[in-house]
């Protein structure tokens, strides 16, 4: 839905020049992946790791409430130069954010569940959360950083994860 709601918000601002379409398409793309990102990883969270408690309905609402934004966030930084700096800071922020409680989720499912998980679960589980830390200690640099340099810090994180991943070897493996 978040998706589909930053795609329909593409048509909202009119677009008059190929550099101003270039920018929000790129915008688009940018956010795009990194909500795509976010899904597998909540998706593949609740997969492998049940954690059901009122702090976690809490956090997953957080959760919920920061990906609604991004879309309205990447509009911002796609509209027009006064607003790009800003506005791409909060969506960092925002990213840093979501990255940080999926983070912290994985972590309340370590301490959960210490005494029952083998050591491979454990180690599993402690890589996907440095993971998380990672990405969201990423996009925190990012918010201090110059605007022309952040778009670019930002599409550099893409291929972390798949060679942090192969290095480590395989996770959510039964």
């Amino acid at each position: 839905m978040t998706l589909g709601l930053g795609a329909f918000s593409l048509s909202l601002v009119p677009r008059t020049s190929m550099v101003e379409i270039a920018q929000a398409v790129g915008a688009f793309a940018i956010a795009f992946f990194y909500i795509a990102m976010i899904w597998i990883i909540h998706s593949r969270f609740f997969e492998n790791y049940p954690l059901y408690d009122n702090a976690f309905l809490a956090l997953n609402f957080v959760i919920l409430f920061l990906v609604a934004i991004s879309p309205f966030l990447m509009q911002g930084f796609s509209m027009s130069p006064d607003f790009a700096d800003a506005m791409s800071i909060l969506f960092a922020l925002d990213i840093m954010g979501i990255y940080a409680i999926l983070g912290v989720l994985h972590q309340r499912y370590i301490r959960q569940n210490k005494g029952r998980l083998k050591a491979e679960e454990i180690r599993e589980v402690k890589l996907d959360r440095n993971m998380q830390f990672i990405i969201s200690v990423w996009f925190l640099i990012s918010a201090v950083m110059p605007t022309q340099y952040r778009f670019i810090f930002w599409m550099l994180l893409a291929p972390i994860p798949p060679i942090y991943r192969h290095c480590i070897g395989p996770l959510h493996v039964k």
